[in-house]
């Protein structure tokens, strides 16, 4: 059993702040949050928690991990040149190798940055696996899916026996997924059939969508609706769905959204930075709609630091509608933990609560940024640094402490990847 004991503790319930708190972890769950008492059992290990915050960690509920192999190589271009010209031609090179050392990059930056859970998806997604196994980290791992001339029922064998394998694994810590990757990668036949699978197999459905204006204005002219709508007309909506992006909806869009429950993950910095639009966050928290927060790839972000994508979703929110009280810091807080976690399968991650999943960061307060004490989900909301993160315990596990990773050798990914850089980039 841990104590987390005398922390300021964050638990992002209907409970405000707590000062001076314990948190009790017994094996992968918490088992107590409240003030300071004492104890008749004696505790594996003890922390005392009293220059620290204590909350649950961050959920980034859409990113590519080893994208992070293709960091700072195609900036200040459009998506589709983005895309074309650079990213799915060096995608096409890359091993299972490739793939393993990039998502143990992404996952250090991830753990340094207080994110303890994931929703990633790409290829090689067993190299994923193996990475996400090895760092301790929670992780919703998609298999990525398009189409290509007849391989559709082939590759959607593929994805089945992928999510039939790591479902549920690592005592529920890795959760797995079917990933189209987008409306206009796959075709209509092929979506309706994945969506029948997942439904089945009772797992999310996490895929781009309504990414670009361009893209909803191609599937118009073909369609006479907009992807969500059509989407909507052949029963995609019919599993649990994650869907990135959603910047360009219409109020039918809106509608469907809300009545099917689809999760949407906002990515603001990548689609601001690839001029991709602006998701329309104030609309989207008047229709109630289900919001979790994403970094998307370090390809088109450059990091994978949900922080910075949290505080722009908040200003986003307060600019777009003059309204400076819309989007407040806790609300922010749950939308980048409990909100998101649920978004992607994980209904007892988020909070410091009993019988949760003890995923914890500790965030050292007394640094000059977080001075002085004054609100504490302000401080974390809008004045916190990822580096201020110090302790990060998943499942009931300590994988960092003192900023350093516990799980992986730092120093010994940093050298594969610089071998790996080269041979990419030649």
């Amino acid at each position: 059993m841990i104590l987390i004991k005398n922390g300021t503790l964050l638990a992002l319930t209907d409970e405000g702040v707590i000062d001076t708190g314990d948190v009790v972890i017994d094996g992968s769950r918490i088992f107590y949050v409240g003030k300071e008492k004492k104890y008749d059992f004696v505790f594996d290990t003890v922390i005392d928690a009293k220059d620290f915050f204590v909350m649950p960690g961050f959920v980034n509920t859409h990113t590519h991990l080893a994208m992070v192999l293709m960091r700072g190589i195609a900036d200040d271009v459009a998506l589709k040149q983005w895309l074309q010209n650079v990213i799915f031609p060096i995608e096409s090179k890359l091993t299972a190798d490739d793939v393993y050392f990039g998502s143990l990059l992404g996952l250090m930056e991830s753990l340094k940055t207080g994110v303890t859970t994931v929703a990633d998806f790409y290829f090689h997604m067993d190299a994923v696996a193996k990475a996400v196994k090895e760092t301790g980290i929670r992780a919703s791992l998609g298999f990525g899916l398009a189409s290509k001339f007849d391989m559709d029922t082939i590759k959607l064998k593929l994805a089945e026996k992928f999510v039939s394998k790591y479902n549920n694994s690592e005592n529920g810590r890795i959760l797995a997924s079917f990933a189209p990757h987008a409306p206009y990668t796959c075709t209509l036949r092929f979506l309706k059939s994945i969506s029948k699978v997942a439904k089945e197999m009772g797992v999310v459905v996490h895929t781009h969508l309504h990414e670009t204006e361009k893209e909803v204005s191609d599937f118009k002219k073909i369609y006479g609706k907009s992807p969500i709508q059509k989407l909507y007309e052949e029963g995609f909506f019919n599993a649990k769905v994650n869907a990135a992006h959603c910047v360009f909806l219409d109020e039918n869009d809106y509608k469907i959204l809300k009545e099917n429950r689809v999760g949407i993950a906002l990515n603001p910095q990548s689609n601001l930075k690839l001029g991709s639009g602006i998701p329309d966050i104030p609309k989207m928290l008047s229709n109630k709609l289900l919001l979790g927060i994403g970094t998307d790839g370090a390809a088109s972000n450059n990091n994978l630091a949900l922080l910075e994508d949290m505080r722009l979703v908040s200003f986003l929110a307060k600019g777009l509608s003059n309204n400076p009280e819309l989007l407040n810091a806790k609300e922010l807080l749950r939308m980048a933990t409990f909100q998101g976690a649920e978004n992607i399968g994980f209904s007892d991650v988020g909070l410091l609560k009993k019988g949760f999943r003890a995923d914890i960061i500790l965030v050292k307060k007394d640094n000059i940024n977080l001075l002085p004490n004054t609100n504490p989900y302000s401080l974390i909301a809008y004045s916190m640094y990822p580096s201020d993160v110090d302790t990060v315990i998943i499942d009931g596990k300590i994988v960092m402490q003192n900023r350093k990773i516990l799980t992986v050798n730092e120093e010994a990914v940093k050298k594969e990847i610089h071998k790996y850089i080269k041979k990419i980039h030649n």
